[in-house]
C-alpha cells in the first residue's frame, strides 16, 4: 500500500499534517521533518503561540489577539 502524506498551510504557516487527507500532498521525508519539529515545539510565554513556518520549518512566536471583555449582560 502506498502511503500518502499531506500538509495544510495557511498564510505561510503549517497548521497540520496528515496521512489520510489534506490540502497539499508532500513526500514522506518532508512529513517526517515536520513531525519532528512538531514534537519539539518550544515553550511559549502566555499570550503567544508558536507557528511553524512553511519552507523553513522554523518556529515563529506570534502574539495572540486579546480576549474580548465578557459581556456583563450575558449572565443575566
Amino acid at each position: 500500500m502506498i502511503m500518502k502524506y499531506y500538509k495544510n498551510v495557511v498564510d505561510g504557516f503549517i497548521l497540520s499534517i496528515s496521512r489520510t487527507y489534506g490540502i497539499t500532498r508532500i513526500k514522506a521525508d518532508e512529513y517526517n521533518a515536520i513531525l519532528s519539529k512538531i514534537s519539539a515545539i518550544p515553550d511559549t510565554p502566555e499570550g503567544y503561540q508558536c507557528l511553524l513556518v512553511d519552507g523553513t520549518l522554523e518556529w515563529e512566536l506570534v502574539e495572540l489577539p486579546p480576549e474580548p471583555a465578557p459581556d456583563p449582560e450575558e449572565n443575566i
